[in-house]
């Protein structure tokens, strides 16, 4: 039976893909890790992903000349440096040794098939937004007067983040402001994953803010494409506050910025808005204040007015009264006079007709006459009533006789 050493097996190999392949192709692929040497190789490691599955990985380098030349093409073309998460269009030759096996070698890179690509994806990401009515969602969230509670995603070491907090801070009318950051990466592949994450944890304490701001720090325009993945502008729109942006990009829009409700270029650019709002109000408020200063002053002058005037009336009113209470008080005394002679005068005629109607049955008149007053027991006497052997008492003029009665005879 033949066999072969592994040497031979890999010569083999080596001779066979040198005879059947190309000196070269172009291939799609991402960069799914980098690192350049202190000679200046730049070590890659390709692959081909169907959504988070990676179907195929491959070893490739490019060698130091070569990589100055294509970065720096790169950067004037795109504006981007080459980056982990980049998908571009490879010129490749297949290179496989004996000891270290299959690798690509990169001769050069179409930096318009990443400029086409990073806006196919963009696309993509709007029209799914447009389609799912996300795109103008969170516009749909009223901004509050005062965005005086604020939930920042940022990273804590990005110099972004530092001038906003300062900027907010050193403001010229000592305005407080309460600001908590939800720490997340803000550049790469972990970039949306980490954003979504602090979006998550503001959800679950939304009534202790006003708003949420996202902010980074200026970058290339491969940083940006983190800010225009579906997942993240989609957790963005739904989220229950309103969001504000300030990605760090003066010429270019971001699909994030594009879903917020107040899409601004810089960090600084999102501070200056806050305080335009807080200034704002609390010039309302001065212009209240003085309003009601003025309105109060003006209506305590028309009240003090109404009042004297009140006052005047009120007196004029009550002397008046006065004089007719008196007049009528001075009526009833007189009326009272009269009436009150009257009656006694009456009252007098009345008590003399009694005393004579009294002095004709006066006792002593009539025994003055010859009459007699027989009493029984000090009463008058019933001459029914009377008994045999019953005591009266007979009482006339310079006369009283005690009897006791011994017969009784009817007429």
């Amino acid at each position: 039976m033949a066999h072969l050493s592994l040497f031979q097996l890999n010569s083999l190999i080596k001779d066979t893909l040198d005879e059947n392949l190309q000196t070269t192709y172009w291939v799609i692929a991402e960069i799914s890790s980098m690192q350049v040497n202190q000679k200046g190789h730049c070590y890659l490691e390709l692959v081909e992903k169907q959504g988070e599955y990676i179907q195929a990985k491959l070893r490739a380098n490019i060698w130091s000349y070569t990589y100055r030349t294509i970065s720096s093409q790169f950067r004037q073309a795109t504006g981007s440096n080459l980056s982990v998460g980049l998908k571009g269009l490879f010129n490749v030759s297949i290179n496989f040794h004996e000891v270290y096996g299959l690798s690509l070698n990169v001769n050069d890179i179409d930096p318009n098939f990443t400029i086409g690509e990073r806006s196919r994806q963009r696309e993509e990401t709007i029209k799914k937004l447009e389609e799912g009515g996300y795109l103008e969602l969170n516009k749909t969230q009223v901004l509050p007067v005062i965005a005086q509670r604020i939930a920042v995603i940022s990273s804590s070491s990005a110099a972004g983040y530092e001038d906003f907090i300062n900027q907010l801070a050193s403001n010229v009318r000592a305005i407080d402001f309460q600001i908590k950051l939800f720490h997340s990466v803000m550049q790469g592949n972990e970039a949306p994953t980490s954003i979504i994450d602090s979006l998550e944890l503001i959800k679950h304490e939304a009534t202790m803010f006003d708003v949420v701001v996202i902010i980074r720090g200026g970058g290339s325009k491969t940083d940006l494409d983190a800010f225009d993945d579906y997942e993240l502008c989609k957790a963005l729109a739904t989220c229950v506050l309103p969001v504000i942006s300030g990605i760090g990009h003066e010429r270019d829009e971001s699909v994030v910025d594009m879903v917020a409700n107040t899409p601004l270029k810089t960090p600084t650019a999102v501070a200056e808005f806050i305080l335009s709002g807080a200034f704002r109000l609390e010039d309302r408020l001065y212009e209240f204040l003085y309003a009601l200063e003025k309105n109060s002053a003006h209506a305590y002058q028309e009240a003090h007015y109404s009042l004297d005037h009140l006052i005047t009336r009120l007196e004029r009113s009550t002397v008046h009264r006065l004089n007719e209470e008196q007049v009528a008080i001075e009526r009833f005394k007189n009326l009272l006079q009269h009436n009150t002679s009257n009656i006694i005068h009456k009252e007098e005629l009345r008590i003399g007709k009694l005393a004579n109607r009294l002095e004709l049955v006066n006792p002593e008149k009539a025994f003055e006459k010859g009459y007699t007053l027989t009493l029984k027991g000090g009463k008058k006497v019933n001459p029914e009533a009377l008994m045999k052997g019953d005591e009266i008492e007979t009482r006339g003029k310079n006369i009283q006789l005690k009897s006791i009665i011994t017969d009784l005879a009817n007429d």
